[in-house]
């Protein structure tokens, strides 16, 4: 699949940052097909299902019309102004949470809390048991380690009637004088966060963009560790000349009231300033 569309020189893929693909593969059989009211439309199983993956969508295997108008209306709330991003987890994972609710949990666990017909001590056991609970849940759901999710940009607009940024995503390359032309570049960015937790920046006087993370294993994950007050810095690998990873041009993290995930970009390097 090639482009011959001007600019289509500065990236790898034969498509552009803001170009998702979406498919409605029509399944449809000679007989009435038997409803199943499952509420997820499953991917197809045809080679159009990787294109779509590669651009921040999906497909849809249609098989009843039921299922089409469905679909259809769960595009139409797709279209959305955002930028996919490819989210990539570098280091190790982050220890379980040291925030743990002690509410209606508790209480269903005391009832297993015995051992041959002997309470145990709830504090220590549940600790311990959120502990293996949420190692091995990191063990087996690994699937927010890599996400390629649209980042919402703001609708609002300024007197110049379009959404303005201050801070862009840096490149994934140091640009040098004496280069005639710029390298070619993934047409989504490669942001790679690091699961170690740090207090959020907001510098006095200084603006920053946030844009909300559209939902996936990787917001899921970070909403249900509850911890608000804290962030993960991202980067983009060879951004500096001189360091692989480079330097954190902000950071990830849950909303308030854990309803979102937001990415906050800042200036590049921006913990020295």
């Amino acid at each position: 699949m090639t482009n011959s569309l001007p600019g289509s020189e500065l990236t790898r893929e034969p498509f552009r940052w803001d170009q998702r693909l979406f498919a409605l593969v029509l399944r449809l059989t000679g007989t009435p097909a038997i409803e199943r009211d499952t509420g997820l439309v499953p991917s197809d199983s045809s080679s159009i299902d990787a294109m779509c993956e590669v651009t921040g969508g999906r497909s849809y295997s249609i098989t009843s019309h039921r299922m089409l108008n469905q679909c259809i209306d769960s595009l139409v709330q797709k279209v959305q102004n955002g930028v996919v991003i490819n989210f990539e987890k570098i280091g190790p994972d982050p220890p379980p949470p040291t925030n743990i609710e002690k509410g209606d949990d508790i209480l269903l666990v005391k009832e297993e809390l015995t051992t041959n017909g002997r309470e145990c001590d709830p504090t220590n056991d549940l600790s311990n048991m959120n502990l293996l609970q949420m190692q091995s849940l990191g063990a087996q759901n690994t699937s927010w380690h890599n996400c390629r999710r649209m980042i919402y940009v703001p609708t609002r607009t300024n007197q110049k009637g379009f959404p303005t940024g201050y801070w862009p995503i840096p490149e994934s390359f140091w640009p040098e004088v004496t280069a005639s032309v710029l390298p070619p570049r993934n047409a989504h960015p490669n942001v790679k966060f690091a699961c170690t937790s740090s207090d959020p920046m907001v510098i006095e006087n200084l603006p920053f963009d946030k844009y909300e993370l559209e939902p996936s294993p990787l917001t899921q994950y970070i909403l249900s560790r509850k911890q608000p007050t804290t962030c993960w810095q991202v980067f983009v690998a060879n951004s500096y000349k001189s360091s692989e990873v480079g330097h954190p041009f902000g950071y990830l993290k849950a909303s308030t009231n854990l309803n979102c995930v937001n990415l906050f970009v800042m200036p590049y390097n921006y913990p020295v300033l």
